[in-house]
């Protein structure tokens, strides 16, 4: 006869059930930005208590300010129009006008012109090339003049 034995009911009808899923396991997020390490604490010598005065300064309302200058823009010389002019033989009082460069209200209102073409005389650069504006004067009087100005300083 037959030696198997044959399995009941109720362990039948576990087998047959479907097994429930595993729970899902969530890993660990990694982190979007990474932190920047901080800067190094810049070091400070010690001080001794009472060695320097301290000034208290007063706080000031900013409509009571009333000098406060604005920050004017860099604007680029225009050293081919100034040589343009200066070969047609203008004045310096006509080319700085003509530039935007003459002062009216300064006690000089031709200095900051007058330093631009002193740099212009030595030579500066116009589309990569070394431009040098030629003194209206003789090399003799422009020597003269060089060495009483030093002389004066």
């Amino acid at each position: 006869m037959n030696n198997k034995t044959v399995p009941t009911a109720d362990v039948l009808k576990k087998e047959q059930e479907p097994k429930a899923a595993a729970p899902k396991v969530k890993k660990p997020a990694k982190p979007k930005a990474t932190a920047r390490k901080a800067a190094p604490m810049k070091v400070r010598k010690a001080v001794k208590k009472g060695s320097a005065k301290k000034t208290v300064r007063k706080p000031v309302a900013k409509k009571a300010r009333k000098h406060v200058a604005k920050k004017s823009a860099h604007r680029p010389f225009p050293y081919a129009k100034v040589l343009k002019m200066w070969q047609g033989g203008k004045t310096l009082a006509v080319i700085a006008r003509a530039c935007g460069r003459y002062q009216k209200n300064a006690d000089d209102p031709l200095h900051a012109f007058r330093v631009s073409l002193t740099r212009f005389h030595k030579g500066v650069r116009i589309n990569g090339k070394l431009v040098r504006l030629p003194h209206r004067v003789s090399k003799k009087a422009l020597k003269l003049a060089t060495r009483a100005g030093k002389k004066a300083a």
